[in-house]
């Protein structure tokens, strides 16, 4: 019964291991969100949500286009820039800020330089944060009581302002 018990321990944390944090794990979802290259965009909607007596209630909901930028293909952090439209005809931009992407621990978490926005964060290795091929998808966390759920398909955007 020890040996079962030992056996059953030893196969946890094994698989407990190969899903840490580790530099492999990053580069491998750094390489998925920049596409295998040094630069990738994603389109989509951002839908501010805001937890109310344990619920989490819709708020705003904005059409995004963001580009995550890195130095080269096996950087694990960067910049990027999230451009906020009026609607998803993209021909207006309402708002705009470059931003700084790094993991952290378990987390990736987004630094924006526009004066009042906070970062948000989502841990990498579980289901807040989805990429597969053409899809990215998942929730980034401002704080306990506000998040964003977001889905993106990959972007051919390409009128980035200077």
């Amino acid at each position: 019964m020890a040996m079962i018990a030992a056996f059953s321990m030893t196969m946890v944390s094994c698989s407990k291991s190969e899903d840490s944090d580790s530099e492999e794990n990053r580069l491998k979802f750094a390489n998925a969100l920049t596409q295998n290259s040094t630069s990738a965009a994603w389109e989509g909607y951002d839908q501010a949500q805001r937890k109310e007596l344990g619920n989490w209630t819709d708020e705003d909901q904005d059409y995004v286009v963001r580009r995550f930028d890195r130095a080269s293909t096996t950087s694990t952090s960067g910049t990027g820039l999230l451009l906020v439209f009026e609607n998803n005809y993209k021909e207006s931009i309402k708002e705009s800020s470059e931003f700084t992407w790094s993991f952290d621990n378990d987390q990736l978490k987004i630094s924006y330089r526009k004066s009042g926005w906070k970062p948000v964060y989502a841990e990498y290795r579980t289901q807040e944060l989805v990429i597969n091929g053409n899809s990215f998808s998942g929730y980034w966390f401002e704080k306990t009581d506000f998040k964003y759920k977001f889905s993106y398909t990959k972007s051919s955007y390409n009128k980035w302002p200077n």
